[in-house]
């Protein structure tokens, strides 16, 4: 099982957007509006950097500064609701769980840590925002996991087209940053609206993992 973290487990949006706004003046973008989110959730990547007016150039910087900055606001990230007893149950059923994000290792692993989830067998983080594909294909070499036998869960629209483009099972979640709308159009192998739904998808799958 391999599990992304923002959006996925860690319900950080409202830090995300703090930290995106507290840099908007620095580098020179338009921040977040209340009455964006909703629009911005239903855009691809690309689509909210352009909305934001941030310059291509400067992506590798601002996300690098919000890695950092996010370090020191994890106090405020929290758990999403039910998670907790969904990642439990998976790891007494005796499966390997994993973690891509493209946020930083220590960041992952002192929420893990304070928040009593430190369960995960291996964390690999992209090196930038548009990393995943290949971060997902290294874990499967490094790892020499077999294909059919993994399932990606993670709540962006690009999660998706990395794992396709990989050709492993995904199950999109409706709680993270993107919408149902927005995930279904990548055409997910499974939808889950609630993290109970995730161990229903498992246990119907169980023969195939």
């Amino acid at each position: 099982m391999i599990f992304d973290f923002d959006g996925t487990i860690a319900d950080s949006m409202d830090v995300a957007i703090w930290l995106i706004n507290q840099a908007a003046e620095k580098y020179h973008y338009q921040p977040i509006k209340s009455e964006d989110i909703e629009k911005l959730r239903r855009m691809s990547m690309p689509e909210r950097f352009k909305f934001l007016n941030v310059s291509p150039y400067h992506i590798p910087r601002i996300a690098l500064e919000l890695i950092r900055s996010y370090g020191k606001s994890l106090r405020f990230v929290k758990i999403f609701d039910g998670m907790r007893e969904v990642i439990m149950a998976l790891k007494e059923r005796g499966l390997t769980l994993s973690i891509i994000s493209s946020n930083s290792n220590q960041n992952i692993r002192r929420f893990l840590t304070e928040n009593n989830l430190d369960v995960f067998d291996h964390i690999y983080c992209a090196k930038n925002l548009f990393g995943k594909e290949r971060t997902i294909a290294s874990l499967i070499k490094k790892l020499h996991l077999k294909r059919n036998e993994l399932i990606y869960i993670g709540d962006e629209h690009r999660d998706i087209i990395a794992c396709q483009a990989n050709h492993i099972r995904v199950i999109a979640v409706t709680w993270g940053l993107d919408t149902v709308e927005t995930l279904s159009r990548a055409r997910p192998d499974y939808i889950a609206h609630k993290p109970s739904d995730i161990l229903s998808i498992i246990d119907s799958m169980a023969d195939k993992i």
